[in-house]
């Protein structure tokens, strides 16, 4: 009897622990959409555009992304006359790549689609999870080349982990780290967010670093401008018949 009653005691510790560290990754997540605007400023938000550059071996791209909920995204980059375009309406993906020869839109596999129509989520994949079927738990606090940071891993309804580092003073994601399956092929990504400017009464990082862990390239995009519900037109997001 003694030994259920310790036994009990052990258990009921550890939910009251586990109820607790749900809480904690709650708060972190909660404090993160206060810092990043609020929900309400976050949920006005219907399209978006945004122009910027891309940098990468050496070349820099102008580039712009269009945005518009629930699930359309659209990328351009030109350069020397010809445009790179991927994009989703939200159903399938389809991509032009010139640059590699193909000048027709391509239907794109289904793990790059995914990642398209995560774009969409203005407010990121934290943001209403639960409601996203992921789950979120809080793996501590971490140092970040100098900065407190709370470490959070998110496992997405499909099993994908991604991992979000926020800083602890002002709640705002300064990395993620991911490792997804391309081609059969398992990449690690790491994306590093600065410069933090308000648009319409919320956050955006304007700085954009793209790297693979153990590499020393990179790629860079530098955001200009942000337009906060322009217009958009679906069409844009629809896959072009082949001429």
């Amino acid at each position: 009897m003694k030994r259920i009653k310790i036994l009990s005691a052990i258990l009921f510790t550890a939910v009251l622990a586990a109820n607790a560290y749900s809480q904690t990754v709650d708060e972190v997540i909660d404090n993160h959409v206060k810092a990043l605007g609020g929900m309400d400023k976050l949920n006005a938000i219907k399209t978006a555009k945004m122009t910027g550059t891309f940098s990468g071996g050496g070349i820099d791209i102008p580039v712009t992304i269009y945005i518009k909920r629930p699930d359309e995204a659209r990328m351009e980059m030109s350069f020397q006359g010809q445009s790179m375009i991927r994009a989703t309406d939200g159903k399938e993906g389809w991509s032009i790549s010139p640059f590699n020869g193909k000048k027709t839109a391509e239907k794109m596999p289904a793990e790059e689609l995914k990642e398209m129509k995560q774009q969409a989520e203005i407010e990121g994949q934290l943001v209403n999870y639960k409601d996203k079927g992921s789950k979120a738990e809080l793996m501590g606090k971490d140092d970040m080349e100098g900065s407190e940071v709370y470490k959070i891993k998110l496992t997405d309804k499909d099993g994908d982990v991604t991992y979000y580092y926020l800083d602890s003073q002002s709640y705002l994601i300064l990395k993620d780290a991911a490792k997804r399956k391309i081609k059969e092929k398992e990449i690690n990504t790491e994306t590093y967010y600065g410069n933090y400017k308000a648009t319409d009464g919320v956050m955006f990082p304007m700085a954009i670093e793209f790297k693979q862990p153990g590499s020393s390239d990179s790629q860079k995009a530098v955001i200009d401008k942000i337009e906060i519900n322009p217009t958009v037109d679906d069409s844009i997001f629809k896959m072009p018949a082949d001429k």
